[in-house]
């Protein structure tokens, strides 16, 4: 692939940087979280080359397209760090964000990220563009990057940003009240073509520097979601490092085939499911629209 389409993310400057570093013969930190080293201009090319593939199968609705590459990307925002985060949290360059942005020239197109951190560098990417980006997180005032807050909508209303705010603790049942949330939102939106930002570290026990509880029923519920949407959907992994990826990953996959989960649900405590439905409430407020109210929340 060409690692030159990444500038239709990504600032000169910082690519330029990228390069240089990985010129250098060894391995160099771009910041505390962050290194590139001699083999990152290849594994660049290799992420160019694969998006290029995926938007030419997704135009022709030849979905749905599984990207599996590393180094994850949606921390990256045009210039490095985005809206203020310390660090690109192990990111280079942004491939879910220059696969919408590709997938634009060719209709309406939405992104949806359910990595337990917020894609700060999508959003920055996307913040003034016409697509539309919805992200479940973890409540930033608990995690990296800090941000996602529901009143961050973007500078459209007719393409928003929505901040789907998880508090720690979160189990299946309010991670399945989320993915009704981005249903709601697919079907207000009305897009083309949709681009997933593909987290499994919100997976009970995957990463260390989670606080969610999210098991098999959480995934598949995403893949249900997005099932209806197979044919134009481009999955572009992100973060999942142990558990996430063995088990979170192929309960996603189930989803989108249509096949039952596997697993015991997990539940959340009273607390976190009144801490959801007011992060859900803020976010109707922000964009003016109707979310569903979760089952266990109506009584």
């Amino acid at each position: 692939g060409d690692r030159r389409l990444y500038r239709e993310v990504h600032s000169p400057g910082y690519l330029g940087r990228i390069w240089r570093l990985a010129e250098s013969g060894s391995v160099e930190w771009l910041d505390p979280d962050t290194y590139v080293s001699t083999g990152t201009p290849r594994a660049v090319e290799r992420l160019a080359g694969a998006a290029s593939e995926a938007v030419e199968l997704a135009g022709a609705g030849q979905g749905p397209v599984l990207v599996l590459g590393r180094p994850p990307g949606h921390h990256a925002g045009e210039k490095g760090p985005a809206l203020g985060a310390p660090t690109l949290g192990f990111c280079i360059v942004n491939t879910s964000a220059l696969l919408a942005v590709l997938l634009r020239r060719s209709g309406r197109v939405l992104v949806v990220d359910f990595d337990a951190h917020h894609g700060n560098g999508t959003q920055e990417i996307l913040w003034d563009a016409p697509i539309m980006h919805v992200d479940i997180h973890q409540d930033p005032s608990t995690i990296y990057p800090g941000t996602g807050w529901p009143w961050q909508t973007g500078e459209s209303r007719e393409h928003p940003k929505a901040n789907i705010v998880v508090p720690p603790g979160s189990g299946d049942d309010i991670y399945r009240a989320a993915a009704r949330a981005v249903e709601a939102l697919i079907e207000w939106y009305g897009p083309d073509y949709i681009v997933v930002s593909a987290g499994f570290d919100a997976f009970e026990g995957d990463a260390p520097f989670t606080g969610l509880r999210a098991r098999e029923p959480a995934y598949t519920a995403l893949g249900e979601v997005l099932r209806p949407y197979k044919e134009r959907l481009v999955v572009m992994l992100e973060g999942g490092y142990t558990i996430g990826l063995e088990r979170g990953l192929a309960a996603f996959l189930r989803g989108l085939a249509g096949r039952p989960t596997e697993g015991e649900p997990s539940l959340s405590s009273e607390g976190a499911r009144r801490a959801f439905v007011s992060w859900l409430r803020r976010l109707e407020e922000a964009l003016g629209l109707e979310l569903p109210t979760p089952e266990w929340a109506r009584s």
